[in-house]
């Protein structure tokens, strides 16, 4: 068999995953996180676990450091990674979640929502799994052919179909809202602890011209 001329592989469109510890100073917003009621409400299933009934919990006074701690961040992934041209960027929703044991969170992504971010704050063993990322195979097309993987097969990032990030306390995670993500089987004896938010740009998105204007803001 004749040698293979020299060629180039590149990775199109990758999608980005920003990971970070939260200064240890910026701690104090989990006894909110940790004193906020929590439920099931009627549209959730019980093996998913809890979250809080406040859905804008970073608007609480104690998080006004984590807030923009996390906004600020929020804003430079967007401009200097995703290439978004926005100044402000803000929560729109933001919830405490808790996974107690054997409970889990199937493959969903955050509609309404251009930034997704998730807090680790709770108890737990680390390096336990604490979310899966899912590769979107043939862009959402619905087709699927289920070929048979090599026995012998090296690591490579064109072959992972999901990607887990081990459980650390006090680690941020930031990546776009359409990357489809789940939960885990908690097979630990500690509940997962987190914080989920959804990041937006403030101010007009589209453009009046091609009549795609739409003009976003919070109201309180």
């Amino acid at each position: 068999m004749n040698d293979i001329p020299k060629s180039e592989i590149a990775s199109l469109f990758p999608t980005p995953l920003l990971r970070i510890d939260i200064p240890p100073e910026l701690s104090t917003a989990c006894n909110v996180f940790e004193n906020t009621e929590m439920w099931l409400d009627k549209e959730s299933r019980m093996e998913y676990g809890l979250h809080s009934k406040n859905t804008y919990i970073m608007d609480e006074p104690e998080c006004v450091q984590l807030k923009k701690f996390v906004l600020d961040l929020a804003k430079d992934f967007a401009q200097n990674t995703l290439m978004y041209d926005y100044e402000e960027w803000t929560f729109s929703q933001t919830w405490v979640s808790w996974k107690e044991p054997g409970q889990f969170h199937t493959a969903h992504t955050h509609p309404n929502s251009v930034i997704s971010a998730v807090f680790f704050y709770g108890y737990g063993e680390e390096g336990t799994p604490a979310i899966m990322f899912h590769k979107n195979d043939f862009q959402g097309t619905g087709q699927s052919i289920m070929l048979k993987d090599r026995q012998d097969k090296r690591p490579s990032p064109f072959a992972w179909k999901t990607f887990t990030v081990p459980f650390k306390a006090g680690e941020l995670l930031l990546f776009p809202s359409h990357f489809r993500h789940s939960v885990p089987l908690n097979k630990t004896q500690y509940t997962r602890k987190s914080v989920s938010m959804n990041i937006v740009p403030k101010g007009v998105l589209g453009d009046p011209d091609s009549l795609t204007e739409l003009l976003f803001h919070k109201v309180l």
